[in-house]
């Protein structure tokens, strides 16, 4: 049994009360950065409750497309509560074997779930996988890596040995993973990791 897949089905009724207004608008300066193009195919991974699901709608328009994965049943319970649209999908699966094809999106955003992948290299070359050639991976939190794997650390349980590794090991898993024009930002408003695949 996944542990953390207990832990975030456990928590997926309330998960939307937890967040914080800063942390949204934390949120939607990142993605307003990101400069989605307009009909672009977006993976969401680790999408929840579909926190960044409007946001990314809003942005791609109707000629695009989200497609929102995560490994928690219940999490994504609440997400088609919330949001039933035709230019939407939201698929149960996992990081390390995202159940899509080869080269079928533009862009993969990953926010506040890298750490909690079991394989984080396997994880980055899946992104790498489903991404079409010169596509981007975005992988972000409303806080910096010290925050969030503290956070971690005090919460325990399932979720306390998942770390955001140091910048140079981000690095080399991306680099791994077929990936270019790395970036890391790292402040205490947010961590993000941008790059772009060969």
């Amino acid at each position: 049994m996944n542990n953390k897949k207990d832990y975030f089905n456990d928590k997926a009724a309330n998960w939307d009360s937890l967040i914080e207004d800063e942390v949204l608008l934390r949120l939607q300066s990142i993605v307003g950065e990101l400069a989605l193009s307009p009909g672009s195919s977006v993976l969401d991974l680790g999408a929840g409750t579909g926190v960044l699901i409007p946001m990314l709608l809003e942005d791609i328009g109707p000629s695009g497309v989200v497609i929102a994965v995560d490994f928690s049943p219940k999490m994504l319970a609440e997400a088609r509560k919330k949001y039933q649209l035709p230019n939407l999908e939201i698929l149960e699966g996992n990081a390390e074997n995202i159940p899509l094809a080869d080269q079928s999106v533009n862009e993969v955003v990953c926010n506040s779930a890298f750490p909690h992948f079991d394989d984080l290299w396997q994880a980055a070359k899946e992104m790498s996988r489903v991404l079409k050639r010169g596509g981007r991976v975005s992988v972000f939190h409303p806080h910096s890596r010290d925050y969030i794997n503290n956070l971690h650390v005090s919460l325990g349980g399932a979720v306390k040995n998942c770390m955001i590794p140091e910048k140079e090991v981000m690095r080399a898993i991306f680099l791994e993973a077929d990936f270019e024009n790395i970036t890391i930002e790292d402040s205490p408003q947010r961590y993000l990791l941008t790059g772009r695949k060969g």
